[in-house]
Order: structure tokens, then C-alpha cells, then sequence
């Protein structure tokens, strides 16, 4: 793996596990991003939207310092699209890439819109089930997990302590009273349309970047918590 030396930083960061097909690169100070609702469309998209922002920037594939995407949990086929793509860029640039939860990037993504502060993020799972975290914002105003992240029915879950906690995902679109009656308590905001972008997913993979937590190409798989 190419050691990663140039400043200033530049970093590519996309998601699709949701509806959105999102991507984000940082050159410097200077960020640019795409995001477009576009479902079962992201294999089409993601490569053309990348080189959108490369030629936006005016930067080559190969000058990137790192790929970041959002490793899952979501959708299966939107998270094989991310992990190939990390894989294929990746390997083709010599460069590290550096996996996000996809839920954490949901978390960031309401913190950075509506400043929530502790989120319950639940996504829908279908079979009757959620994929489920608890994230809070740390010092520096990037969402850390609470406890772990779980794929189960509503009513297994547990309480998390204290207040203010506002909700984020479409599992509390499909499953709101369900939840609510397990939980015991009404969140004091939901945002149930809210879905991950990659601005956030940059800010999380930024930290990561900075800490040298980074895997190659070949480790960049998904994750599917079933």
C-alpha cells in the first residue's frame, strides 16, 4: 500500500445504502458533493457523479489520499455497490480505504442538519426487523456509538438511559408505534425521511483518515449485522 503523504489531504467518500446515491470529495479546504435520491440507480451513477467532482476539483483519481464509503448495514445490493467500488478504486490508485457504518453516517447526517445530539437510529430491515444503534456526539462533532449495533425485532429492544434523545431512520416511519411502546418514551424528534449523505460520511472517515484506521482495498467488505 502507497504511503500516504501529500497534504493537503484529498479524500473521496460515497455511500448508497439507501435511496441516495451520494458523493463527496475533499481537496483541501475546498469540498464538493452530489447527492441524488435515485433508487435501484447508484450502480449506474456512483462512477459518473465521481468523476463529476474529480473534474469539478480538478484533481486525478490517483492524486486521492484515501476512499471512504459507507460499508453497511442498508441495502444489500446499494452496500455490494459501495464495497465494490472502494475495492475497485482502491486497487486500481494503490491507495488505503477506510470503512463507515452506514448508521453512523445516518447519525451524523441528522446532527449536521438538526443538531440532535443523542440519536436512536433505526432502519428498516424488512422481515419485521430494524437495524438498530445508539450514537451520541463526541468532542469534536463526530457521532460515536453507544453499546452496539443489533439487527432485531422492535420489541427486543432496550431502553437506552437518560433524555433527549431524538429518532432518525425510516424504522420509526414503519414501526414508530411499536417502538415507542417498547421504549417506554416518545423521542423528543423524529426524522424518519432523514437518509445518510456523504458530506457526513466524510466527516467520519476525515477522523478515521487522521488516526490512520484504514484497511486495503481487499479488506473493503460489507456489513450486513445478519
Amino acid at each position: 500500500m502507497a504511503k500516504i503523504t501529500n497534504f493537503p489531504i484529498k479524500l473521496l467518500a460515497f455511500d448508497t445504502s439507501s435511496a441516495a446515491c451520494s458523493v463527496a470529495i475533499q481537496n483541501g479546504s475546498r469540498i464538493e458533493t452530489l447527492h441524488k435520491i435515485a433508487p435501484m440507480q447508484q450502480a449506474k451513477l456512483i462512477l459518473p457523479m465521481i468523476q463529476e467532482l474529480l473534474k469539478t476539483l480538478d484533481i486525478s483519481l490517483d492524486s486521492l489520499d484515501a476512499i471512504i464509503y459507507g460499508c453497511g448495514p442498508g441495502s444489500f445490493t446499494g452496500i455490494r455497490i459501495a464495497c465494490s467500488v472502494a475495492q475497485g478504486v482502491g486497487f486500481a490508485i494503490g491507495k488505503p480505504v477506510i470503512p463507515v457504518s452506514s448508521l453512523a453516517a445516518l447519525a451524523q447526517s441528522a446532527y449536521m442538519e438538526h443538531h440532535c445530539q443523542k440519536q436512536m437510529v433505526a432502519i428498516d430491515a424488512r422481515m419485521g426487523q430494524v437495524y438498530w444503534a445508539l450514537y451520541q456526539q463526541d468532542k469534536s462533532g463526530c457521532a460515536e456509538l453507544i453499546g452496539n449495533e443489533l439487527v432485531c425485532e422492535p420489541g427486543q429492544l432496550h431502553a437506552p438511559e437518560g433524555r433527549g434523545w431524538s429518532a432518525t431512520g425510516d424504522g420509526w416511519l414503519s414501526y414508530r408505534q411499536r417502538l415507542e411502546t417498547q421504549l417506554g418514551f416518545m423521542p423528543d424528534n423524529i426524522y424518519p425521511s432523514q437518509l445518510p449523505t456523504a458530506m457526513a460520511l466524510l466527516q467520519l472517515g476525515r477522523s478515521k483518515f487522521e488516526q490512520e484506521k484504514w484497511v486495503s482495498a481487499t479488506e473493503a467488505v460489507p456489513v450486513y449485522l445478519r
